[in-house]
């Protein structure tokens, strides 16, 4: 039960929920954010913490024994949690590219991308059915397919920002902020999770550092997510509240 808690109170934990929490506050009460872009953001967010918070249910188990949980008796690929988190990793793929398609101009870039995530979709299903690994590891096939997807649709982002007059704004806009930081965070991840199976519990140091980075790379996206909210729509009202105050006064 320590662990558990432990696990959900843990620091990314508490970050993701923080971003979920701001996303949904801003949502309310800021009139230009009810898009379905940012409504989604908002379901997005709220699903991560709650798969995370799910996923901690193997530390739940790990004090019984088998014979006092039945289920996990005739079923003992359930007491690993690789399930949920392949799902998530695939989750996170999909929706990251969907919201960056969402700011696209190019209607041909938008259709590619609608492709490339049904081509995705196709690829990640058939290796959780047929490849073996859902239940055991994370999912490679899913993990380098993914990467390219959201590296792919990262391209066209930035490269319509560079073409049009977007880039001078373009630090006061949150998908920016966002790209930032799922470019770092999945760059940074995906190498640990190809690598994962091939990791072995004695290797104490290496699992250390591959914790440590799984570690910074949700703050830095969670953190860069809740300080472009902030930075993007509360600090801009804020501004806009102080204009109107100061030519109300003059």
């Amino acid at each position: 039960m320590s662990d558990f808690l432990d696990n959900i109170l843990s620091i990314p934990i508490l970050l993701e929920f923080v971003a979920a929490l701001a996303a949904t506050f801003s949502y309310i009460k800021i009139k230009e954010l009810k898009t379905e872009t940012f409504k989604f953001l908002c379901i997005y967010l709220w699903i991560v913490v709650s798969i995370e918070v799910l996923g901690s249910y193997s530390y739940l188990i790990c004090p019984y024994k088998f014979d006092e949980l039945p289920f996990f008796v005739n079923h003992l690929e359930w007491i690993k949690n690789y399930w949920i988190f392949n799902i998530s990793q695939a989750l996170g793929y999909i929706f990251y590219t969907w919201y960056f398609s969402k700011q696209f101009t190019s209607r041909k870039n938008k259709d590619f991308i609608k492709y490339a995530i049904i081509i995705f979709n196709v690829i990640t299903i058939a290796d959780f059915i047929f490849g073996g690994i859902f239940f055991i590891g994370y999912s490679q096939l899913m993990n380098l397919s993914g990467l390219i997807l959201i590296v792919t649709a990262l391209s066209m982002y930035y490269y319509e920002i560079i073409k049009s007059d977007r880039i001078l704004n373009i630090t006061y806009t949150l998908p920016f902020y966002i790209s930032v930081g799922v470019l770092l965070y999945f760059v940074s991840i995906t190498p640990l999770f190809l690598s994962s199976q091939y990791i072995k519990k004695e290797e104490i140091v290496f699992l250390k550092y591959y914790r440590l980075i799984l570690s910074y790379a949700n703050y830095f996206l969670y953190g860069i997510i809740i300080f472009g909210i902030v930075k993007c729509y509360w600090f801009k009202k804020l501004q806009s509240k102080k204009l109107s105050l100061s030519s109300t006064l003059s």
